[in-house]
């Protein structure tokens, strides 16, 4: 049990055993009743087991994050994930914090502050939700008594910004931009662009494609449920599930996109469908800074360049190319269900998804409509070889990832 003694004639501590064969104490109480009061607490929290040693509180972040980190089990990815924002954010502002000095208030003013940096929204919500993990379970392991950013509210403006509109490409666009992509790293990158473009597969899909998983005598790209994309941390890469559910399916191809990629296998006897000059998986960074970039924003700044790019749709993204061909699907009017169903999109509306299926007819219009976009994009590279100044342009409706 607790006691109190005094220790002068105006202060008082409070005593009480740690639970391990030792003694601790709390002192800086002036009257005997703050003390007894303390002691009373003490006695309470340690019958209801919530006690919680002042000391484990004084735990700094960098100490907890050490401990806490090398009891993860996840995704190589995700880890690589979590070391990024620790060392580049959390490590920074709180690694020298003690546990219990983090409050509510000292949270908020830290987002403002990345707010005013010029940090995206959802980059300070992954930073800020590492964080509260972080709390969370120094709170499950008794060093605080609990996560303070759970207390947070919102208070104040809705938005710190306004996000900008997903930057997409026209089908000539797209066409000029794998040509560049052709020059720079060689036929399979140009046709992984137009590819990606004229499917809405994700990069990982992709990269990962393995030949069996092309049924070009029925026109389909198939996303394997179990090894139908590929995976890539800080040093590794490996085949697992694609990112949802409902990502693994069966992509129709426009009749142009077959007879390329059937070209496209007769070249290469490799296992999987895009790969480097040597048959290896492509590194996304590598290919996005070597090949996607300067096909799409030019490389007219670097006089040395062994092959002249020119900006075709600068900002553009991999996974712009994707919102590209959602925006096609929109334009030529396909319903939501059949977008859904060709991105590997999960439809929140239950009842639709589960009682809406693509009509034959819809599939075939949905085929006719990207052929004819591959039929004018070419012809118009054909005909004005010199790509136009990119045109300011906006999505007319968001995608997600």
């Amino acid at each position: 049990m607790a006691w109190t003694e005094q220790i002068s004639p105006h202060s008082w501590r409070v005593r009480y055993p740690t639970g391990d064969g030792h003694i601790a104490s709390v002192s800086g109480f002036t009257t005997r009743k703050a003390a007894d009061d303390y002691a009373h607490d003490i006695e309470t929290d340690q019958r209801r087991g919530t006690r919680i040693d002042p000391a484990h509180g004084r735990t700094t972040v960098a100490e907890w994050v050490a401990t806490w980190f090398a009891a993860l089990d996840l995704d190589p990815r995700t880890l690589d994930n979590y070391r990024s924002i620790l060392r580049c954010h959390i490590q920074p502002r709180w690694g020298s914090t003690p546990l219990s000095d983090i409050t509510t208030l000292t949270v908020n003013k830290w987002i403002t502050e990345l707010h005013q940096r010029g940090y995206a929204t959802s980059t300070i919500g992954s930073i800020t939700k590492l964080l509260s993990m972080l709390l969370t379970d120094a709170a499950d392991e008794h060093l605080i008594p609990d996560n303070p950013i759970h207390k947070r509210r919102r208070r104040g403006r809705r938005s710190h910004r306004i996000e900008p509109e997903k930057i997409w490409a026209t089908p000539e666009e797209v066409v000029r931009i794998a040509d560049q992509a052709t020059a720079l790293g060689g036929e399979a990158a140009g046709l992984l662009i137009i590819t990606a473009a004229w499917t809405g597969c994700r990069w990982g899909e992709l990269a990962g494609l393995h030949r069996d998983n092309l049924d070009l005598d029925r026109g389909l790209l198939i996303v394997d449920p179990r090894v139908g994309a590929l995976h890539e941390s800080a040093h590794t890469r490996w085949l697992g599930p694609p990112k949802t559910a409902s990502s693994a399916r069966a992509i129709t191809l426009p009749p142009f996109l077959v007879d390329l990629l059937r070209n496209h296998l007769q070249r290469h006897d490799g296992e999987f469908v895009f790969t480097t000059e040597s048959g290896t998986w492509l590194w996304r960074s590598t290919f996005i800074r070597r090949v996607l970039n300067p096909a799409i924003n030019g490389n007219l700044d670097r006089p040395n360049a062994h092959v002249r790019t020119y900006p075709i749709r600068p900002g553009l993204t991999f996974h712009g190319l994707r919102h590209s061909h959602k925006t096609w699907l929109i334009a030529s009017n396909t319903p939501e269900i059949a977008q859904a169903r060709r991105l590997g999109h999960h439809l929140h509306n239950r009842v639709v998804e589960v009682y809406s299926h693509v009509a034959p007819e819809v599939e075939q219009r949905l085929i006719n409509a990207l052929q004819r976009r591959w039929h004018t994009a070419t012809t118009m590279v054909q005909t004005h070889p010199i790509a136009p100044e990119p045109a300011p342009r906006h999505l007319t409706s968001g995608i997600a990832a």
